[in-house]
């Protein structure tokens, strides 16, 4: 057998697997239904919250919990493309209209651009190790934002093939680990 890893979005992942191209793939979803995935499975893994990266000495760095409304006044830079009509729904919810100051497909990145004060942003809690000088995390009160992650694998009238099930049972059971440690 030989692994072979291609990073891509759910968007272009998703197809992969349903067009035989992949045997299946690590994937997330934002806030919501599950997107349709005719002739697919999803195994969930893990729920992955979302936080407010502030600069150092932003008016509410420090705090336990902000709710999305005390940033209303704030710029946001944008961590990831896929993240702004998901934020502006949160936004909107919020009561407030949002403004995008920068964006980028890369986390770390987007708290680079956070540290050197350009804007706050909300950024997925396992892309946020390591440290980042010159932010600091705050919690998201509820609503809190998450993606949910899983993996898709086809669904097929005979059984997967065995790597297949050896891999999606170490993904959950390293999943269900990790979840203990945040514990």
């Amino acid at each position: 057998m030989e692994l072979t890893v291609l990073e891509a979005e759910p968007e272009a992942a998703v197809p992969m697997v349903r067009g035989g191209a992949a045997d299946l793939a690590l994937t997330y979803h934002f806030d919501g239904p599950l997107p349709p995935r005719t002739g697919l499975d999803w195994t969930p893994l893990t729920d992955d919250p979302l936080w407010v990266v502030l600069p150092d000495g932003h008016r509410l760095a420090g705090r336990e919990a902000v709710g999305l409304g005390e940033l209303a006044a704030d710029r946001w830079v944008l961590g990831c493309l896929r993240t702004e009509a998901f934020l502006r729904r949160y936004a909107e919810r919020a009561g407030f209209e949002l403004r995008v100051a920068g964006s980028t497909t890369d986390y770390f990145f987007a708290r680079t651009l956070v540290a050197a004060g350009v804007g706050v942003s909300l950024i997925p809690g396992i892309a946020l190790a390591p440290e980042s000088a010159g932010t600091c995390l705050v919690r998201v009160e509820p609503p809190r934002p998450a993606r949910h992650i899983g993996v898709v694998t086809p669904r097929r009238r005979r059984p997967r093939p065995r790597y297949v099930e050896d891999l999606v049972d170490a993904l959950v059971e390293a999943a269900g680990a990790a979840g203990e440690e945040r514990s």
